[in-house]
Formats: structure tokens, C-alpha cells, sequence
């Protein structure tokens, strides 16, 4: 048989939450007097379940388990944000803007030897009026930057660009890669290549196997890939080989000058021997000894203007 349900004695009205349920107080509380418990919400198919915010799923990555999310911790993924769109925007605006004079890239466009894309005319101009930025320092003379080649982006419009408002990744860039389509927007590796002058992406060397140009097939060897904007390592590469090209280039120099030298060395000394010849044959014999001392004379000045 069921037991019958007993009432429980009515209660004088109360403010208690919805939330709250009414359950008989402990045997050690007073007779009829009623306690409040709380009722969880959630987890049970009543609606009371929300989607989680970015911070409280950050927390919960193992990586950041543990870490406060109060106000403090709002506050500093704020700003690890903030810190993100500002480097998009650096990056963006090394890939689009010349490093001498901030102003958008145009053709003709050069590359340095550490990588920096300039407006060539402006670069130039630094480097007549001798007030080259710091971070173009190493830009000395014309051999320390090379004609690049980009390919302009058909979708991009320069009066909608300027206009903003979206995002780094989304905006319409000027150059695109000709073979992969990537757009130069500074989040996808660029390169230079020195023999054939073209700017492609790194993914689209990679294809051909980085032995030639992508474009032109024409072969690539040591040393004749620059990557663009490159990072700490990569600069320090390319910092190593412009200094090896340098030394390379002052001691070509150097065995130009010398064989320049030897060369009017045996000039004078050609010439020496005839006017001592023609001394020697009695057939003009002062002329011949003034010539001779001529030549003994002037034979270093012109080795050495040689060398000069």
C-alpha cells in the first residue's frame, strides 16, 4: 500500500527567491521552521547553461589553468590583444611602405641587400643628401640595393584602401605573389631574387624546389635569395653575407689595381730599355739618353696612378 503524503504546515509568506527551495530545518531547529537551500542551475536540461566568454575559455586551455580571470586578467588579454593588432599593423605597413620615407611603395621599387623594400627615387635622394635613416645605415652606395619587380594586385583599389576600418589580414594589399596569388600584406614570407629581380612568395620558391626563378626559370645559386623584412636570424644572415660581399668587391678591387700597376710598371720599363737602345746605337745619343731618363723618371708615377 502507498503511504499517504502528509502536509507540511503552511508558512507565512516570504521573500525567498525562485531559485530557493523551502526544506524542513534539521531535527535540532525548532519544530515547523523552515530552511532555505539553494538549487543549482544548469546541467540539467533546464536553459540555465550559457556559452563561455574568451577569457573564461582561455582559462580553461591547460596552458592557462589557474590563472585569475577578474579584472586583472580581463585587463591583460586586453591588451595581448592590442599588442597583436599592433604588430599586424607593423608588419602591414613594412610590406606596403618605403622604409626610407614611409610613403606607399610605387614603382621602380628596390630591395637592400638586409631586405627593406624602398621607393627607389626616394632612397636615392637619402643617399645623395647623405641623411639616411638608422635602419638603412647600411645602404653606402648602388651596390647595396638591387631593382625588384612586383606584381600589382588587380583587386586592390588605393582609394578604398585608404579609406580603413577592417582588419590587417583583410585589407586589399598593392603586390600579390604572380605565381601563388599571396598577398604582400607582411603575415606570408616574401623573397627576392638577385638574378632575375622578381619579389614571389616563399611558398611559391618552395614549389619549384628554390633552384629557379618561379616566373623566369632562370637558376638560382648561393646567396641570390633575400628574404623581405626578414627576421632576427634571417637578418643576421644576410648582415654576415653583405659584409662577406663587401670584402669580396675591395679585394677585387684591389687585384685590378695591382694588375694595372704591373702592367704600367712594364710599360715604363719597355720604354727604358728602348730609349737606352736607341742611346746605345749612337743614332741620336743625347735624345735617346733624355728619353731613357724619362722613363726611369715617370715609370713609377704612372704604376702608381695605375694602382690609384
Amino acid at each position: 500500500s502507498i503511504a499517504p503524503h502528509r502536509a507540511l504546515p503552511r508558512s507565512a509568506p516570504s521573500s525567498t527567491p525562485s531559485s530557493m527551495t523551502n526544506i524542513p530545518a534539521s531535527p535540532s531547529s525548532s519544530a515547523g521552521r523552515l530552511g532555505p537551500i539553494l538549487r543549482l542551475r544548469g546541467g540539467g536540461g533546464d536553459g540555465g547553461v550559457y556559452p563561455l566568454t574568451h577569457t573564461e575559455m582561455q582559462w580553461m586551455q591547460s596552458a592557462n589553468m589557474g590563472v585569475g580571470t577578474g579584472i586583472g586578467a580581463v585587463a591583460r588579454d586586453h591588451r595581448h590583444w592590442a599588442d597583436r593588432a599592433s604588430e599586424d599593423a607593423l608588419r602591414l605597413d613594412r610590406a606596403t611602405l618605403c622604409a626610407a620615407s614611409s610613403k606607399p611603395l610605387a614603382p621602380p621599387v628596390v630591395v637592400t641587400e638586409l631586405g627593406l623594400l624602398c621607393n627607389k627615387e626616394e632612397l636615392l635622394e637619402r643617399l645623395l643628401s647623405k641623411s639616411m635613416p638608422q635602419h638603412l645605415a647600411h645602404v653606402q652606395s648602388l651596390r647595396d640595393f638591387a631593382e625588384a619587380t612586383l606584381h600589382p594586385n588587380p583587386h586592390y583599389a588605393a582609394d578604398k584602401a585608404a579609406k580603413g576600418g577592417e582588419a590587417a589580414e583583410d585589407r586589399e594589399v598593392p603586390f600579390v605573389c604572380p605565381i601563388a596569388g599571396t598577398p604582400m600584406n607582411g603575415r606570408s614570407p616574401f623573397v627576392f631574387l638577385r638574378p632575375s629581380g622578381r619579389v614571389v612568395s616563399e611558398r611559391a620558391l618552395k614549389g619549384v624546389g628554390a633552384t629557379a626563378c618561379p616566373v623566369t626559370d632562370v637558376p638560382l645559386g648561393e646567396g641570390d635569395t633575400v628574404h623581405l623584412n626578414p627576421n632576427a636570424e634571417q637578418r643576421e644572415a644576410l648582415e654576415q653575407r653583405h659584409e662577406e660581399r663587401r670584402a669580396a668587391a675591395k679585394a677585387a678591387k684591389a687585384a685590378k689595381g695591382g694588375k694595372k700597376a704591373q702592367k704600367a710598371a712594364a710599360a715604363a720599363a719597355a720604354a727604358a730599355a728602348a730609349a737606352a737602345g736607341a742611346s746605345g746605337s749612337g743614332g741620336g745619343g743625347e735624345a735617346g739618353d733624355a728619353a731613357a731618363a724619362g722613363a726611369v723618371r715617370d715609370g713609377p708615377k704612372l704604376a702608381a696612378g695605375a694602382a690609384a
